[in-house]
């Protein structure tokens, strides 16, 4: 084939795998996961976006026949990209499947339904891996009844619908052509699944650059340090001693301007990534290193982002020379840049526009317990699994009157209360701001919903009812969480402490002084209590 030749066929299969995307795959999962049972997307529950009931056979119908076109498209005569790109999706979808099967059950609702979920979604997962026209399935199912569109899952799913409508195109492209181009098949998915991947940070680059009265702004004025500061009062690294913590801020901050720029060169590296194999490698390893330092310094772990990056970058670095060929140079950073400028404008998948000001007042609802002996635990969030997540952000705040400024780790976007944070001196000032700025997040129904299931939830506990689908001996097998606030003031609860008796939330506000390294409480105050019933438990895992 031709130059010209190869590089029609790339841009009318990247063409064709965008727009499957975007007004095929993409609607087709929506519609299948909520007629599976899990509501409107990205719909935020009173405990997390699960279902709460067995899919009816009318439900599960509905919900395959929504992705079965797909799937019958995808089957006609699927294709392996080279060099082990076909290794992509399958591992972002088994990312997913290990976060989603090795979570904890909800003992809250009854069991036996969500047994014979995972149970089928482990079927037809697997299944997937091997036969990847399967994927669109197994996605509906992880979507529509074990919870896994979430933020830290987004980038993985999208990968996966991506390769759906890549063998779509890719079976389109054959029936018109009558016959396949190995090489620049395969180079076309490897443009559309760098340019996903790599979307998320320059979505956010633009963010930033945005945020402020001029592009360089958030370089030059946002304290990132502050964020290690918040993150400490939510629960990340509580076992250290608050010392040590403030030492390592003071020691953040003269480096402040220079860890902002790196975050945006990182995050602008995708710009870059097409131009060059290495360009491509670099762009990865760097977003993997970017959520590394994220989550050493916030608790905040997308290890689901890291080991794509890295496994794309493994992949691009022992890419086969025809394919490198075709997927790198002028062309193919044209396309990928008008993919970004579509993403950017809304008309593709949705990365989150992460950028924010970085302030040092961290206001929160927490959870304590408090036993049938009297004494009081920490409910920290790795206990509420599968809802950690939500349990580790700011799911409580509407159980409170009390007006919030900023997001649940302290950040916020306008730049006007942003620095009047800064300046703030103390409780008053704080008082002043919330009176300027404040708003509520209360709503009663959700006290009502919250009260109802967290009085199960302990009852279940309290009878013995095991949480973990996994044998005792095999719970190191558990994903890992991506919100690891699993630390505080008092000693985590296990069920070794006893039944619960009552279940306390806490609104906490906490503001970190820079000047002198110390963090005053402003309020501390008890906002609900649930009464929790007592039975006589037997031993069981957690």
């Amino acid at each position: 084939m031709t130059a010209e030749g190869q590089l029609f066929r790339l841009c009318a299969e990247m063409v064709g795998a965008f727009v499957l995307y975007r007004w095929a795959v993409s609607p087709a999962v929506r519609w299948g996961a909520r007629a599976a049972g899990a509501g409107r997307y990205p719909e935020r529950a009173s405990n997390g976006a699960y279902p709460t009931a067995p899919a009816t056979p009318t439900a599960g119908a509905r919900a395959v026949a929504a992705v079965l076109p797909l799937v019958i498209v995808d089957a006609l005569s699927p294709q392996r990209p080279a060099g082990g790109l076909g290794l992509v999706p399958v591992c972002a979808l088994a990312l997913v499947l290990w976060k989603a099967l090795t979570a904890d059950f909800d003992i809250a609702h009854d069991l036996r339904w969500q047994r014979w979920d995972r149970l089928a979604t482990a079927a037809v997962g697997v299944g997937a891996l091997v036969w990847p026209p399967l994927m669109p399935v197994a996605v509906v199912m992880l979507c529509g009844r074990l919870g896994a569109w979430t933020h830290h899952a987004m980038a993985s799913l999208r990968l996966v619908k991506a390769y759906v409508a890549w063998m779509a195109a890719d079976n389109v492209a054959l029936l018109l052509s009558g016959h396949r181009e190995p090489a620049v098949d395969s180079a076309a998915w490897l443009v559309l699944a760098s340019t996903l991947l790599l979307s998320h940070y320059v979505v956010a680059f633009v963010a930033k650059l945005r945020l402020g009265r001029r592009p360089w702004d958030w370089a030059v004025r946002n304290r990132t340090e502050t964020l290690v500061a918040s993150s400490y009062t939510w629960g990340w690294a509580r076992f250290l001693p608050e010392r040590a913590v403030a030492v390592v801020i003071r020691a953040m901050a003269p480096f402040r301007v220079p860890l902002n720029i790196a975050t945006l060169v990182v995050e602008a590296l995708g710009l870059a990534a097409l131009l060059g194999p290495w360009a491509l490698v670099a762009a990865l390893a760097g977003a993997a290193a970017f959520n590394g330092v994220v989550a050493v310094c916030s608790g905040l772990l997308f290890w689901e982002n890291i080991a794509m990056a890295l496994v794309l970058a493994v992949t691009v670095a022992q890419l086969p020379d025809d394919v490198a060929s075709v997927a790198f140079g002028w062309a193919p950073w044209l396309l990928s840049g008008v993919m970004y400028a579509l993403v950017l404008a809304g008309r593709g998948w949705s990365p989150a526009w992460l950028a924010w000001w970085d302030s040092p007042l961290a206001a929160r609802v927490h959870w304590t317990v408090v036993t049938a002996d009297g004494s009081r635990r920490g409910m920290y969030n790795h206990l509420m699994s599968p809802h950690d997540r939500e349990y580790g952000r700011d799911l409580g705040s509407g159980l409170t009157s009390e007006p919030f400024v900023t997001f649940p780790l302290g950040g916020v976007e306008d730049e006007r209360l942003y620095g009047r944070l800064l300046r703030a001196s103390g409780p008053a000032d704080i008082a002043l701001i919330k009176e300027d700025f404040g708003f509520s997040c209360a709503r009663e129904d959700f006290r009502e919903a919250h009260a109802d299931y967290l009085r199960s939830f302990f009852t279940q506990l309290n009878a013995g009812v095991t949480k973990s689908p996994l044998p005792c001996g095999l719970r190191l097998l558990k994903a890992p969480g991506s919100h690891l606030y699993r630390w505080g003031a008092l000693p985590a609860y296990r069920r070794a402490d006893g039944p619960v008796a009552a279940v306390e939330a806490w609104h906490s506000e906490v503001y970190y002084h820079a000047d002198r390294g110390e963090w005053e409480s402003l309020r501390e105050e008890i906002v609900m209590t649930i009464k929790v019933g007592l039975a006589e438990g037997r031993s069981g895992g957690s």
